[in-house]
Protein backbone atom coordinates (compact mmCIF):
# COMPACT_ATOMS: atom_id res chain seq x y z
CA UNK A 1 0.00 0.00 0.00
CA UNK A 2 1.59 3.72 -1.00
CA UNK A 3 1.11 5.63 1.74
CA UNK A 4 1.60 9.60 2.13
CA UNK A 5 2.09 10.97 5.56
CA UNK A 6 2.36 14.65 6.88
CA UNK A 7 3.34 16.06 10.51
CA UNK A 8 2.94 19.66 11.36
CA UNK A 9 1.24 19.59 14.68
CA UNK A 10 4.56 21.55 16.40
CA UNK A 11 7.79 23.25 14.85
CA UNK A 12 8.69 20.16 12.74
CA UNK A 13 7.07 20.06 9.12
CA UNK A 14 7.50 16.08 7.48
CA UNK A 15 6.03 14.66 4.87
CA UNK A 16 6.58 10.74 3.32
CA UNK A 17 5.75 9.14 1.19
CA UNK A 18 6.03 4.99 1.91
CA UNK A 19 5.03 1.72 0.92
CA UNK A 20 4.07 -0.49 3.46
CA UNK A 21 2.96 -4.03 3.71
CA UNK A 22 2.01 -6.47 6.09
CA UNK A 23 2.70 -3.90 8.96
CA UNK A 24 6.57 -3.84 7.18
CA UNK A 25 7.90 -0.49 5.52
CA UNK A 26 9.52 -2.07 1.93
CA UNK A 27 10.52 1.76 0.33
CA UNK A 28 10.30 5.54 1.37
CA UNK A 29 11.37 8.47 0.68
CA UNK A 30 11.29 11.16 3.92
CA UNK A 31 11.60 15.44 4.18
CA UNK A 32 11.58 16.65 7.67
CA UNK A 33 12.14 20.38 8.52
CA UNK A 34 12.77 21.96 11.83
CA UNK A 35 13.82 26.07 10.73
CA UNK A 36 11.61 29.12 11.12
CA UNK A 37 9.44 28.59 7.93
CA UNK A 38 5.75 28.01 8.50
CA UNK A 39 3.88 25.17 7.67
CA UNK A 40 1.41 26.84 5.45
CA UNK A 41 4.47 27.44 3.41
CA UNK A 42 6.31 24.43 3.28
CA UNK A 43 4.06 21.38 3.91
CA UNK A 44 2.86 21.15 0.41
CA UNK A 45 6.30 21.31 -1.04
CA UNK A 46 7.62 18.44 1.60
CA UNK A 47 5.41 16.25 0.44
CA UNK A 48 5.70 17.32 -3.82
CA UNK A 49 9.33 16.84 -2.94
CA UNK A 50 8.77 13.63 -1.29
CA UNK A 51 6.95 12.17 -4.22
CA UNK A 52 9.32 13.35 -7.02
CA UNK A 53 12.12 11.71 -4.87
CA UNK A 54 10.26 8.36 -4.85
CA UNK A 55 9.13 8.90 -8.49
CA UNK A 56 5.54 8.48 -7.52
CA UNK A 57 2.34 10.60 -8.35
CA UNK A 58 0.07 11.63 -5.96
CA UNK A 59 -2.96 10.10 -7.46
CA UNK A 60 -0.76 6.88 -7.04
CA UNK A 61 -1.68 7.68 -3.24
CA UNK A 62 -3.73 4.28 -1.74
CA UNK A 63 -3.90 5.52 1.59
CA UNK A 64 -3.28 9.69 3.13
CA UNK A 65 -2.40 9.91 7.07
CA UNK A 66 -1.91 12.59 8.84
CA UNK A 67 -1.02 13.35 12.58
CA UNK A 68 -3.93 15.35 13.42
CA UNK A 69 -3.13 16.27 17.34
CA UNK A 70 -2.78 17.44 19.69
CA UNK A 71 -0.54 19.77 19.36
CA UNK A 72 -0.30 23.72 17.61
CA UNK A 73 -4.23 24.70 16.81
CA UNK A 74 -2.50 26.45 13.51
CA UNK A 75 -0.25 23.60 12.79
CA UNK A 76 -3.06 20.47 13.22
CA UNK A 77 -5.58 22.76 10.90
CA UNK A 78 -2.72 22.88 8.12
CA UNK A 79 -1.69 19.43 8.44
CA UNK A 80 -5.79 18.34 8.29
CA UNK A 81 -6.62 20.81 5.46
CA UNK A 82 -3.85 19.59 3.65
CA UNK A 83 -4.88 15.87 3.58
CA UNK A 84 -8.80 17.18 3.40
CA UNK A 85 -7.52 18.55 0.03
CA UNK A 86 -5.61 16.18 -1.34
CA UNK A 87 -7.40 13.10 -0.80
CA UNK A 88 -11.21 14.53 -1.58
CA UNK A 89 -10.51 14.84 -5.69
CA UNK A 90 -9.77 10.77 -5.88
CA UNK A 91 -11.76 10.14 -2.41
CA UNK A 92 -9.03 8.21 -1.30
CA UNK A 93 -9.25 7.23 2.48
CA UNK A 94 -7.56 9.13 4.98
CA UNK A 95 -6.44 8.16 8.66
CA UNK A 96 -6.03 10.60 11.60
CA UNK A 97 -2.98 9.49 13.57
CA UNK A 98 -2.07 10.61 17.00
CA UNK A 99 1.07 13.24 16.97
CA UNK A 100 2.01 11.39 20.32
CA UNK A 101 1.29 7.60 19.52
CA UNK A 102 3.56 8.82 16.10
CA UNK A 103 6.33 10.05 18.11
CA UNK A 104 6.47 7.16 20.46
CA UNK A 105 6.38 5.18 17.43
CA UNK A 106 9.78 6.33 16.37
CA UNK A 107 11.07 4.23 19.80
CA UNK A 108 9.11 1.85 20.30
CA UNK A 109 10.50 -0.08 23.44
CA UNK A 110 10.26 -0.14 26.70
CA UNK A 111 8.65 2.60 28.52
CA UNK A 112 8.02 5.81 26.01
CA UNK A 113 6.52 9.17 27.51
CA UNK A 114 6.20 12.09 24.73
CA UNK A 115 5.58 15.48 25.61
CA UNK A 116 4.74 18.40 23.56
CA UNK A 117 4.48 21.31 25.67
CA UNK A 118 0.90 22.83 25.81
CA UNK A 119 1.54 26.04 27.15
CA UNK A 120 -0.26 27.49 30.56
CA UNK A 121 1.94 25.00 32.53
CA UNK A 122 0.67 22.05 30.32
CA UNK A 123 2.15 19.69 28.46
CA UNK A 124 0.11 17.38 26.02
CA UNK A 125 1.29 13.65 26.76
CA UNK A 126 0.65 9.90 26.59
CA UNK A 127 2.32 6.29 27.55
CA UNK A 128 3.69 3.80 25.80
CA UNK A 129 5.18 0.40 26.73
CA UNK A 130 6.62 -2.26 23.40
CA UNK A 131 3.76 -0.01 21.43
CA UNK A 132 1.00 -0.35 23.49
CA UNK A 133 -0.62 2.14 24.84
CA UNK A 134 -1.13 2.78 28.71
CA UNK A 135 -2.03 6.65 28.69
CA UNK A 136 -4.86 8.01 26.78
CA UNK A 137 -3.24 11.71 25.12
CA UNK A 138 -3.99 14.09 27.89
CA UNK A 139 -3.40 17.75 28.67
CA UNK A 140 -1.50 17.39 32.06
CA UNK A 141 0.68 19.42 34.13
CA UNK A 142 3.98 18.25 34.60
CA UNK A 143 3.65 17.27 38.07
CA UNK A 144 0.34 14.91 37.02
CA UNK A 145 2.81 13.65 34.30
CA UNK A 146 5.34 12.52 37.21
CA UNK A 147 3.02 10.91 39.50
CA UNK A 148 1.70 8.82 36.56
CA UNK A 149 5.54 7.49 35.82
CA UNK A 150 6.04 6.95 39.20
CA UNK A 151 5.06 3.52 39.11
CA UNK A 152 7.32 2.94 35.95
CA UNK A 153 11.20 2.29 36.09
CA UNK A 154 13.09 3.82 33.45
CA UNK A 155 11.42 6.14 30.99
CA UNK A 156 12.27 7.66 27.87
CA UNK A 157 11.09 10.81 26.70
CA UNK A 158 10.68 12.35 23.78
CA UNK A 159 8.57 14.92 22.03
CA UNK A 160 9.09 19.29 21.64
CA UNK A 161 8.81 19.43 24.79
CA UNK A 162 11.45 17.13 26.41
CA UNK A 163 13.79 19.49 27.43
CA UNK A 164 11.58 21.85 28.97
CA UNK A 165 10.10 18.69 30.66
CA UNK A 166 13.34 17.39 31.48
CA UNK A 167 14.46 20.25 33.08
CA UNK A 168 12.21 20.54 35.54
CA UNK A 169 12.70 16.76 36.83
CA UNK A 170 15.89 17.84 38.71
CA UNK A 171 17.79 14.32 39.93
CA UNK A 172 15.23 12.45 38.46
CA UNK A 173 17.64 9.33 37.44
CA UNK A 174 14.25 7.14 35.27
CA UNK A 175 14.05 9.23 32.89
CA UNK A 176 16.25 9.84 30.05
CA UNK A 177 15.77 11.76 26.47
CA UNK A 178 15.34 10.11 23.59
CA UNK A 179 18.35 10.75 20.83
CA UNK A 180 17.77 13.87 19.02
CA UNK A 181 17.55 11.56 15.74
CA UNK A 182 14.00 10.07 16.82
CA UNK A 183 12.44 12.63 19.67
CA UNK A 184 10.59 14.83 16.95
CA UNK A 185 7.87 14.68 14.23
CA UNK A 186 8.70 12.09 12.04
CA UNK A 187 6.22 11.32 9.10
CA UNK A 188 7.01 7.74 8.76
CA UNK A 189 5.76 6.85 11.80
CA UNK A 190 2.66 8.71 10.84
CA UNK A 191 2.58 6.06 7.54
CA UNK A 192 3.24 3.43 9.88
CA UNK A 193 0.61 4.55 12.74
CA UNK A 194 -1.86 5.30 10.00
CA UNK A 195 -1.18 1.76 8.06
CA UNK A 196 -2.92 0.17 11.36
CA UNK A 197 -5.36 2.49 11.63
CA UNK A 198 -6.55 1.56 8.00
CA UNK A 199 -5.86 -2.17 8.49
CA UNK A 200 -8.29 -2.25 12.30
CA UNK A 201 -10.98 -0.30 9.96
CA UNK A 202 -10.35 3.44 10.87
CA UNK A 203 -10.14 4.81 7.44
CA UNK A 204 -12.78 7.95 7.00
CA UNK A 205 -13.61 9.96 3.95
CA UNK A 206 -11.44 13.28 3.41
CA UNK A 207 -15.02 15.11 4.35
CA UNK A 208 -14.71 12.83 8.05
CA UNK A 209 -11.40 13.56 8.54
CA UNK A 210 -11.18 16.00 11.77
CA UNK A 211 -8.70 17.12 13.46
CA UNK A 212 -7.69 16.28 17.42
CA UNK A 213 -7.91 18.88 20.01
CA UNK A 214 -7.73 18.03 23.68
CA UNK A 215 -8.18 21.58 24.40
CA UNK A 216 -10.09 24.54 23.00
CA UNK A 217 -8.37 26.84 20.82
CA UNK A 218 -7.17 30.21 22.53
CA UNK A 219 -9.13 32.31 20.95
CA UNK A 220 -12.19 30.15 22.08
CA UNK A 221 -10.87 29.70 25.91
CA UNK A 222 -10.60 33.80 25.90
CA UNK A 223 -14.12 34.29 24.42
CA UNK A 224 -15.46 32.05 27.37
CA UNK A 225 -13.00 33.80 30.29
CA UNK A 226 -14.47 37.00 28.99
CA UNK A 227 -18.06 35.80 29.14
CA UNK A 228 -17.36 34.53 32.41
CA UNK A 229 -16.05 37.92 33.47
CA UNK A 230 -19.21 39.72 32.33
CA UNK A 231 -21.90 37.27 33.81
CA UNK A 232 -19.88 37.18 37.50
Amino acid sequence: MLIAALDSTAITASACIAEIEEGRVKTFSLFTVKNKLTHSEILLPLLENACKQYGADIDDIELFAVSAGPGSFTGVRIGASTVKGLAFAKNTPCVAVSALEAMAKNINRGVVCPVMDARRDQFYTAIFENGVRLLEDSALSFAEICEKLSCYGEVTVCGDGMEKFLSLCENDKNLFPASYACADQNALSVALCGYEKFVNGEAVSAKELQPIYLRLPQAERERLEREKKENA
